[in-house]
């Protein structure tokens, strides 16, 4: 076993990389801010892109139930 009067060495070491500056407060809610705001701006547009697309939907349907009951 060591001697307890022996110490090891610490010698500091210089950081591997230079450390990102950290984001503001400010600057952490207007990049969730944006996010959210992409995430409902998408969600709409598929909303929208539903509500457009169901006559169409409705009408191929039709179409189908239609044709198999004249088989």
């Amino acid at each position: 076993m060591a001697a307890q009067d022996e110490r090891a060495s610490i010698e500091p070491f210089a950081p591997a990389a230079p450390e990102a500056p950290s984001l503001t407060v400010s600057a952490r809610f207007e990049e969730a801010a944006l996010r959210l705001a992409r995430l409902i701006g998408r969600q709409i547009a598929r909303e929208e892109f539903e509500r457009r697309h169901q006559p169409q939907k409705a009408k191929a349907a039709a179409e189908i139930k239609k044709r198999g009951k004249s088989s």
